[in-house]
């Protein structure tokens, strides 16, 4: 029995083997008919000669078969595509001035060179395998005039390829998944999608119109024209944006954008091609958009508008320069619509840096005034920061001044309340005159105990500032003059 057992388990071992090569030459087959014949060794199902191009293909596409209606969104009516090569670039006939896409260079490349996954010489009925009604058919011609007839079929059973066949061949093919995807690329695939490529590390503008609450963003870069030598990376020397709407003068940092209302970028993009020739665009909500939204960095910008809703997790999409309408993911433009300001300001009443400011003329109502003035001897991109310093007419260092200079350049708002109008004489009014000649005039409003109200260059802003923080500030600028 001892000698036995060893044999035994030989046979059991064997039996296993024999078990695994069975259930893998099984998959590998691709699970065909089983009165087909499978060869072992497959040639080229299409293979060209390197100095001949594709010169024409339609794709004859069955919309009816599933594998087409799952990667179509939307009926473009595109169940016969004609491509066509003129000069060094393909056109697609009938969309000869709209954008093709970077897919094109993959799907046209698919008609040069095919190898199978499997060969089958010997086969069944081509409606076995989806073939007398494939799911697509292409017609090519090729630039030595030469043509060829090349259709895709079913899946196969076990999910790892489809069937195809040529004109130039009575085989059965089986080709690899992967690999025949491209094939039933439609419009939606074909035509440019791309959208302009933006830094929102360096965004300069911003601009959204809000047509469901009638209210408006805008965040503008005060030089103009915009340069990448204008606008720096980082934190502690990047020019500060300047918001316009909905409260004016307000300072923004890029980088804080980008973290607030750009918090979606990465799904700023098309999904998907509506309506290539739209006839009416209130049919998409797009007649009157309900967003308007422009923004860009130092070099772009990119716009689009926002209809009405696709399905509950996309919107029609429209981009200003083109005819279509698309599709966009609501998460790529909801933090930039449904923006809080209070995210992404600076909180300063009214930021100025020093190598900005001339002059400052400080007029309290109780008759006090103090005026800081930076002189002139030195006015030069070096040594701008370090101009001598005067305050009252009394000369101090940039130490001495500190205190006090820091307090009037960031001097900051608590709230914003656009309701408040200012009422009565200002009890301060703080004016800026500024080296490019412009000057820019705040004025402080009693508004209770504990709050002034400030209105810029005669326009009320609802800002809402600490009365003690003003206090700190005179009180630093008396004893300076004292």
């Amino acid at each position: 029995m001892k000698k036995k057992l060893p044999m035994l388990i030989g046979l059991v071992c064997l039996l296993i083997v024999l078990g695994v090569l069975y259930v893998f030459v099984s998959r590998n087959s691709n699970e065909a008919p089983s009165d087909t014949k499978a060869d072992e060794k497959s040639g080229a199902v299409i293979s060209v000669p390197e100095d001949i191009s594709v010169a024409e293909v339609t794709a004859n596409r069955n919309m009816a078969s599933p594998v087409i209606s799952a990667n179509e969104a939307y009926d473009l009516g595109d169940s016969v595509i004609k491509i066509y090569l003129d000069g060094d670039s393909y056109y697609i006939d009938g969309y000869e001035d709209y954008a093709i896409g970077s897919s094109m260079n993959e799907y046209i490349g698919g008609f040069y060179e095919l190898y199978p996954s499997q060969e089958l010489k010997e086969h069944d009925e081509l409606s076995v395998y989806g073939l007398d009604k494939p799911v697509v058919s292409f017609d090519i011609r090729y630039s030595n005039d030469s043509s060829l007839t090349f259709s895709v079929g079913n899946k196969t059973a076990d999910g790892y390829g489809y069937y195809a066949n040529t004109s130039e061949s009575d085989s059965v093919y089986v080709i690899n998944d992967t690999f025949a995807k491209k094939y039933f690329y439609g419009l939606n695939d074909l035509l440019d999608k791309s959208l302009q490529e933006i830094n929102y590390s360096e965004i300069c503008y911003v601009s959204v119109t809000d047509n469901t609450k009638n209210e408006n963003l805008v965040i503008t870069y005060p030089d103009s024209p915009q340069t990448s030598d204008s606008l720096g990376t980082d934190k502690n020397t990047l020019t500060t944006l300047v918001m316009e709407e909905p409260v004016s003068g307000l300072s923004v940092y890029p980088y804080n954008l980008e973290t607030t209302i750009f918090s979606g970028k990465s799904n700023i993009r098309l999904v998907n091609i509506v309506d290539t020739a739209p006839k009416d665009l209130s049919v998409y909500g797009l007649e009157n958009p309900r967003y308007k939204i422009s923004f860009g960095d130092t070099q772009n910008t990119l716009s689009f508008e926002i209809g009405g809703a696709a399905d509950e997790n996309h919107s029609y999409c429209r981009i200003p320069e083109s005819s279509m309408v698309y599709t966009m993911q609501n998460p790529a433009f909801e933090p930039v619509v449904n923006y809080n300001i209070y995210e992404f300001i600076e909180r300063f009443v009214d930021l100025r840096y020093r190598r900005d400011i001339n002059e400052a003329d400080i007029k309290c109502a109780d008759g006090k005034e103090y005026t800081l003035v930076f002189g002139e001897d030195s006015i030069n991109e070096e040594n701008i920061d370090n101009r001598t310093a005067y305050l009252n007419g009394h000369e101090y260092s940039r130490t001495e001044l500190s205190d006090f200079y820091q307090l009037l350049a960031g001097i900051t708002f608590e709230r914003i309340d656009e309701t408040v109008k200012p009422d009565g004489d200002a009890e301060l009014v703080i004016t800026y005159k500024l080296l490019d000649g412009s000057e820019c005039e705040d004025a402080y409003y009693n508004y209770d105990a504990n709050y002034y109200t400030v209105a810029k260059n005669g326009e009320p802003t609802g800002l809402m500032v600490s009365k003690s923080y003003v206090s700190r500030m005179l009180n630093k600028a008396a004893e300076l003059t004292a």
